[in-house]
């Protein structure tokens, strides 16, 4: 037998110690971003950025479409030369430096006047709503008058009309060479401004880098537990499996026994079926497997959760039954003498009398602990729930019936009340050898995991491992997190496949 503490506990302080440094230790390797699950994060939600993106390009296009006026640009040539009707070398040379003098012209009023009045005298237009600008090649002696206006046919009037009121102007005016228009105006067919298709591009770019930095900001900030690698970077711990969803099961196995249980009424029948699919009895195996290595001496295992409905009694009794098919004898005790779920979700018959019978001195070891219709899988029901069991864990009773349960059997799994709700839980991790911690996926915090993990360390009893529940990983996320849900899902799947295809069957 083990060195037991005063309650009943064995001594672990060398393996509490070492657990925690571990934890201390490899909370030192985890930080900064973990670029390669960002990027399949990011890759999951690409309908997001897409949807972003179509819907700012689509309302940056509408607007425009809608509220921008197009802008119709035409542009007039004028050609400089010298000052003499014959045309020389220097007159070329002269012609450079005019054509840089003259778009000084363009900035005196006068010739702004004039060409307002010219578009009101011979076209009738009043008061025109424009912009000119003028530019020069490099290299050339030519002037480019370019006029934006609303109106495609007034763009081509006004550029035109200040070619004609220039040209006069330097004529007169300034005594030089009168330039030559080379190319009048025409009309623009299509607007220069805006451009429909360059904003929706630019504002679908926008979109979806605004998308993308929301998601990358909302990963930051997200620190719920999905993995076992989600695991270790909070606190350090082993993540023993992750089993995913298992879709509802008929309860066929009550059916094809009923009328058979009166035969047998010393027998606990597990009524219900606990099959589960070819992944998660691979994920059982795994776990336990994994109890197995946590040592020779870790015989009694406390399952809890931190809260309710996070699947700890669904798997605690198919971890019994996964070491009742390694050849072990395993003990599994219902130890939520508050509010039970065992016995009615399972359907088990003839567990009249219970845990808290035998606690409270009504009825002896042997009546309450049953043989079940499985194999090497024996039951203590939880008996008559109590308002306030804290008295009878915490008696000598339990304290003796948790010893002798270890010295008895092969494996003992006890399913605990959720630490989150009550301290049944920790009173009871402090009579076993270990604990394990369901954890829902997707559901449970980094700070809410350090924080149960913190009240199982008051117990002095070592938390031996997590198992992440109800896990309903798609493929981008298991890419992201390189992991699987079992030893041969993926196999199996596959092969599954090929059998239908070939007509074989399982």
């Amino acid at each position: 037998m083990n060195e037991m503490t005063p309650n009943g506990n064995q001594n672990q302080g060398s393996t509490y110690s070492e657990q925690s440094e571990l934890r201390s230790n490899s909370s030192r390797y985890h930080s900064g971003i973990d670029w390669k699950s960002l990027f399949y994060y990011l890759l999951g939600k690409i309908y997001w950025v897409l949807i972003a993106a179509v819907l700012c390009g689509g309302l940056a296009g509408g607007y425009t479409k809608l509220f921008v006026k197009p802008a119709y640009e035409a542009t007039s040539k004028l050609y400089i030369a010298g000052s003499e009707d014959t045309i020389s070398m220097s007159d070329l040379q002269l012609g450079s430096v005019l054509t840089v003098d003259y778009q000084e012209v363009f900035k005196i009023a006068e010739i702004h006047e004039t060409v307002k009045e010219k578009m009101l005298s011979e076209y009738g237009v009043d008061k025109p709503n424009y912009s000119v600008s003028v530019s020069n090649p490099k290299g050339s002696h030519l002037l480019y008058i370019t006029v934006s206006s609303g109106n495609p046919e007034e763009a081509k009037l006004i550029a035109d009309a200040y070619s004609e009121v220039v040209q006069t102007y330097i004529e007169k005016q300034m005594e030089l060479r009168k330039p030559q228009i080379l190319e009048s105006a025409q009309i623009p067919l299509k607007p220069v401004t805006p451009n429909i298709g360059s904003i929706v591009l630019k504002a679908a770019g926008i979109g979806a880098l605004a998308a993308i930095a929301v998601l990358v900001f909302l990963f930051l900030l997200d620190n719920k537990i999905r993995t076992g690698e989600d695991v270790e970077k909070a606190t350090g711990l082993a993540t023993f499996g992750m089993l995913p969803r298992q879709s509802a099961k008929a309860d066929y196995y009550e059916t094809r026994h009923r009328g058979e249980t009166d035969k047998k009424t010393h027998i606990a029948e597990i009524r219900r079926d606990l099959a589960l699919d070819y992944a998660g009895d691979e994920v059982i195996n795994a776990i336990c497997s994994n109890i197995a290595f946590a040592g020779k001496k870790i015989k009694r295992i406390a399952i809890t959760s931190q809260n309710t409905d996070n699947g700890k009694t669904y798997l605690a009794i198919r971890i019994a039954r996964g070491m009742t098919k390694r050849g072990k004898a395993v003990l599994l005790i219902d130890g939520d003498l508050r509010k039970s779920v065992l016995v009615n979700r399972y359907g088990i018959t003839h567990t009249k009398e219970g845990l808290s019978h035998y606690l409270s001195g009504q009825a002896e070891l042997d009546r309450v602990i049953y043989q079940t219709n499985i194999p090497n899988l024996y039951l203590l029901p939880v008996g008559k729930l109590v308002q306030s069991p804290l008295s009878l864990l915490t008696s000598e009773e339990f304290d003796r019936l948790m010893e002798d349960a270890g010295r008895e059997f092969d494996a003992v799994i006890v399913d605990t009340p959720p630490v989150g709700a009550v301290i049944d839980a920790a009173e009871i991790a402090k009579r076993c050898d270990g604990s394990i911690l369901v954890l829902p996926y997707n559901k449970i915090t980094r700070d809410g995991l350090k924080k149960l993990v913190r009240t199982m360390e008051q117990t002095r009893t070592p938390v031996i491992g997590c198992i992440i529940n109800n896990v309903t990983m798609n493929k981008l996320d298991r890419k992201r997190y390189d992991y699987g849900y079992g030893y041969g899902y993926y196999e199996y799947g596959s092969a599954e496949k090929r059998n239908r295809k070939s007509g074989k069957r399982r």
